[in-house]
């Protein structure tokens, strides 16, 4: 067990290490001058000169980019140019709110995908199994703007509107407030509930044919029991691998959910990076979804090994 971690742990630090690289490569070639965009447009070109140098711009590549991955061994993300204030506490500060939508969008997703995955499994070829793949059909086109936007109007626009009553607030934030977390949720937990469906159908159905599942039917095992406790438990691998995609992903931001309900997560603090083009700040913010995505995925590998021994080998 110990060595499989290990080599898990390895290559999650390759991972990471490819990534800082690209990041940096990427954002070197870029057309942006951080030094003007500090300056601004009206700065004289001596002016620029000098802050690209005291920012050590000037140097040759492969001396800035060592610099730059030896301060982020350190922990060390940069310097924000717009905001002035280092990267890592700007990144800290947004974490929370989207580790709190992060939680509700995957509680969304798992509630709406999986029983209806289980149901569709149930009655193959039914009306019921044509409607549930129908709606993950509907949520997987439907673009998640465009529901958030859908969902403001309905249930926070309109009751204002037409009962001077807000159901949800049209935006904003508050630490663990549901009324505020609502609707950004079910944004994100929609559009995701979509695969959930799909994968639990298939692999449910794949379960429910195999043979242990026959021999808990002929001893006259309940049907909840044969299809919670023991298809649905081995159904749960790639369930589990998705949850774990997801929850990165989410954790490092879900930039067009937290755009439409202006929820101050670390997906929001990278656009307005990209739009200000604040360098430092693109690539933390680059480098601690990956590291979210890496950690996830990680925590999901170490899953398995216990759960199924066999995966060590």
């Amino acid at each position: 067990m110990l060595a499989y971690v290990s080599r898990r742990l390895v290559w999650a630090v390759v991972v990471l290490f490819v990534v800082a690289l690209l990041t940096f490569v990427i954002a070197f070639v870029l057309p942006a001058d951080p030094a003007r965009v500090i300056a601004g447009p009206h700065a004289s070109d001596a002016d620029v000169s000098r802050i690209r140098h005291a920012l050590g711009l000037d140097r040759p590549f492969f001396d800035q980019l060592l610099d730059y991955l030896g301060r982020v061994l350190r922990g060390d993300f940069g310097h924000s140019y717009k905001q002035d204030r280092d990267v890592l506490p700007l990144i800290v500060q947004r974490f929370p709110a989207t580790l709190q939508l992060a939680f509700g969008g995957i509680v969304v997703e798992l509630l709406v995908g999986i029983p209806l995955g289980v149901l569709a499994a149930l009655r193959r070829g039914r009306n019921s199994d044509r409607l549930a793949t129908m709606f993950s059909i509907v949520l997987i086109a439907a673009p998640s703007f465009w529901v958030g936007y859908l969902l403001l109007n309905i249930l926070a626009f309109q009751p204002l509107v037409n009962w001077n009553l807000a159901l949800f607030p049209l935006s904003g934030y508050k630490p663990l407030d549901l009324q505020y977390l609502a609707l950004p949720a079910l944004t994100l937990g929609f559009s995701g509930a979509a695969y959930y469906v799909r994968l639990t159908r298939t692999t449910m159905i794949e379960e429910m044919h195999k043979d242990y599942v026959r021999t808990a039917r002929a001893k006259g095992a309940p049907p909840p029991r044969v299809t919670w406790r023991h298809a649905f438990r081995n159904s749960l691998p790639p369930i589990l691998t998705q949850l774990g995609l997801d929850f990165g992903t989410f954790l490092g931001g879900v930039v067009v959910v937290e755009n439409v309900f202006s929820w101050p997560g670390i997906g929001r603090l990278a656009v307005q990076s990209i739009v200000t083009s604040d360098v430092p700040l693109i690539m933390g913010t680059v480098m601690f979804g990956t590291l979210c995505i890496v950690l996830a995925n990680l925590a999901v590998d170490i899953g398995y090994a216990i759960v199924d021994p066999r995966v060590r080998l």
